[in-house]
């Protein structure tokens, strides 16, 4: 009987030969993601690899091979029915991580000791302008997704106008190693910047203050102690030494030490660079490197050929003749005669509805070393519900699945936050169902081949 061309297109879709090039171009492309994923990150696979129309065009077409395969059978007999379920299986699964990627969440949940958190940090990255006219009050004029990954502003320059100018992220740096400079501006409304160090025998810390705007509260702590930039309280029940610009010398320091048994008598005074401090707190002495009346941060950034610790990505904006550089999760202030804008380059929050507060961290290290072997943290929710979420204990609420993922250490060594992961799934039970319907098919296939191998064996005492 003469082939209809659908039935040549079927016995084609069907064919072995597809089947071995979908089979070796999956292969490939998986193996090709590793070697990105290995040499680079999951981001940048996902980016680059996983997500991309090539590998969902090689996972379209084994659907295809797999139903084509089915059709051809056509008229199932019993036979089929172990080959038909595996191949159905295997769809289903497929189906499941459509619905995954389509819908699901996959991010991270930063808690600090002691905080509360709702919002999940997702690879996604927004920019978003806000403005303001009297310091105080903030609106937002922009806010736009982008992923400068793959839509490099070097190509295609993302701009915003705003009433002063247009605004132009034309610059943009992937992996880049930032360094920070604090340097005097003549703008009226920028705050002070100061620099000290705190010091005994067995501590030597270094550190920069800088205020945002005029009369910000900043701080600096280090363990029982505390260095505050701003203005000067009349009491401090803590081991603290607060600071602020002298209204009668612009070169000067007002100061004042607190106690934290408040026994103690405080020291007060004007102090400027170069000049030294005994605080009376565990033999610590302050001292001011540097002190600018009105400063303000710049960050410097270099490339990076690939990720590490201390990387991070950049971009570069330009506004009013400058050029500005910001890292990811960051902001920058432009001052203009009409107000201040707020320009945020950020990962895209996401609020998942409740609290989380995270009570008690621990970290198990190896012995005699300071490698974590395990760590945990004890978190708890609105009502007073408390959870240990350890490696292996993940926390399941409203849909959503958290796992300890890392965390994160303060200049002393000590934890200081928690990182969970945070992941919702809605083709989760898809892909169960998959699951199970391909172990049945494979388990069918062994029970009918056992049959039939007891069927073609000889028969007892036959000649």
């Amino acid at each position: 009987m003469k082939q209809t061309k659908i039935q040549k297109l079927i016995k084609f879709l069907a064919s072995l030969k597809l089947a071995v090039v979908v089979i070796a171009a999956l292969a490939v492309v998986s193996a090709i993601g590793t070697f990105v994923e290995a040499k680079y990150d999951l981001v940048a696979a996902q980016k680059l690899v996983y997500k991309t129309p090539y590998m969902f065009f090689v996972l379209g077409l084994l659907a295809v091979n797999l139903t084509a395969v089915m059709v051809d059978r056509w008229p199932w007999k019993r036979r089929h029915v172990p080959f038909i379920l595996a191949h159905i299986g295997i769809l289903v699964l497929l189906l499941g991580s459509v619905f995954t990627f389509r819908w699901g969440l996959d991010g991270t949940l930063r808690l600090g000791i002691g905080e509360t958190n709702r919002f999940v940090t997702l690879p996604d990255t927004e920019v978003v302008v806000w403005s303001s006219f009297d310091g105080d009050r903030f609106s937002k004029i922009f806010e736009q997704p982008v992923d400068f990954f793959l839509n490099r502003p070097q190509e295609n320059p993302v701009s915003f106008g705003l009433p002063e100018g247009k605004l132009v992220i034309s610059d943009y740096i992937p992996y880049a190693l930032s360094s920070k400079q604090v340097l005097f501006t003549e703008n009226p409304k920028a705050g002070s910047a100061l620099r000290f160090v705190l010091s005994n025998s067995n501590v030597n810390v270094t550190e920069w203050l800088v205020q945002g705007k005029e009369n910000q509260k900043v701080e600096h702590k280090l363990g029982p102690a505390a260095v505050y930039l701003g203005p000067i309280p009349e009491s401090a029940n803590e081991n603290a030494i607060y600071l602020e610009p002298s209204p009668k010398d612009p070169q000067k320091l007002s100061y004042k030490i607190f106690h934290l048994d408040g026994k103690r008598p405080t020291q007060a005074g004007l102090i400027k660079e170069g000049e030294t401090l005994q605080t009376g707190w565990m033999g610590l002495e302050f001292k001011v490197l540097r002190f600018l009346p009105k400063a303000e941060e710049k960050w410097e950034f270099k490339a990076h050929h690939r990720p590490t610790p201390l990387t991070n990505a950049a971009i570069k904006i330009q506004f009013q003749g400058k050029d500005h550089w910001v890292q990811l999760n960051d902001v920058i202030k432009f001052f203009t005669n009409q107000g201040v804008y707020f320009v945020s380059y950020a990962s895209k929050r996401v609020d998942i509805g409740f609290d989380l507060r995270l009570e008690k961290f621990e970290v198990g290290r190896y012995q005699g070393t300071m490698r974590a072997a395990s760590y945990s943290s004890l978190v708890s929710e609105k009502d007073g519900t408390q959870t240990l979420i350890s490696m292996n204990e993940p926390l399941k609420r409203n849909g959503l699945t958290f796992y300890q993922a890392s965390f994160t250490e303060a200049s002393d060594g000590s934890p200081n936050a928690s990182i969970l992961s945070v992941n919702y799934d809605p083709g989760r039970w898809v892909k169960y169902l998959g699951s199970l319907i391909l172990s049945l098919g494979v388990v069918w296939m062994f029970i009918d081949r056992r049959r039939a191998s007891r069927a073609q064996a000889p028969k007892e005492g036959a000649v």
